[in-house]
């Protein structure tokens, strides 16, 4: 299957296309998490061993990337712990898993919203986790807001990585989805 090692490049290119993208001042700072949306469209279209095997993957180079220790007299913490990340995209690609079968009948509308939902989730729960280890708990609007816009970002993004994740699998012979399936009785006809 070529579609899989095409999802991993795929993947890949997400890193390096978050790097350049900025952040909109007018959304409260907010920015598209590329890497997020990318993977939660691809947890879509995958089985769920490979979705969890992608997920470690993926939280393992997020974290590569932007662990940052937070250096305090006697100890070196960072505020998430490493591994963190892996464990929320595992949570929420098995949360988009539960909207697989939609998708693969063709019905778009509740894994975007999904996808929207998720990356809000994700980022809420870094906050509280954040927040509990600085032993404070500060909420603003902007915060908020910014998180707001970041799903809703993901969420306009998802449609069109959907529909590439579509074409490619097409391309590769890789089957989304589940043609043919069809009710072999309806109501009001006899058996």
């Amino acid at each position: 299957m070529m579609y899989f090692p095409i999802i991993v490049v795929l993947l890949a290119l997400s890193f390096v296309g978050q790097e350049f993208l900025p952040a909109i001042e007018w959304a409260y700072y907010a920015r598209l998490l590329l890497v997020h949306t990318v993977f939660y469209c691809v947890a879509v279209t995958v089985p769920y061993p490979v979705m969890l095997l992608l997920a470690a993957a993926t939280g393992f180079l997020w974290d590569a990337r932007y662990y940052v220790p937070v250096h305090q007299t006697g100890s070196d913490q960072a505020e998430l712990a490493f591994g963190f990340t892996m464990l929320l995209f595992g949570l929420f690609g098995s949360v988009i898993q539960g909207v697989r079968p939609l998708f693969r009948r063709g019905r778009w509308e509740l894994p975007v919203i999904f996808i929207g939902i998720c990356t809000f989730a994700g980022l809420v729960i870094q906050y509280l986790v954040i927040s509990f280890h600085r032993g404070g708990l500060y909420l603003s609007t902007e915060m908020w807001f910014q998180m707001l816009m970041t799903s809703l970002f993901s969420m306009l993004a998802s449609p069109l990585i959907l529909l590439l994740l579509s074409r490619l699998a097409k391309w590769c012979g890789y089957r989304i989805r589940l043609e043919g399936i069809t009710r072999r009785f309806s109501y009001g006809d006899s058996l």
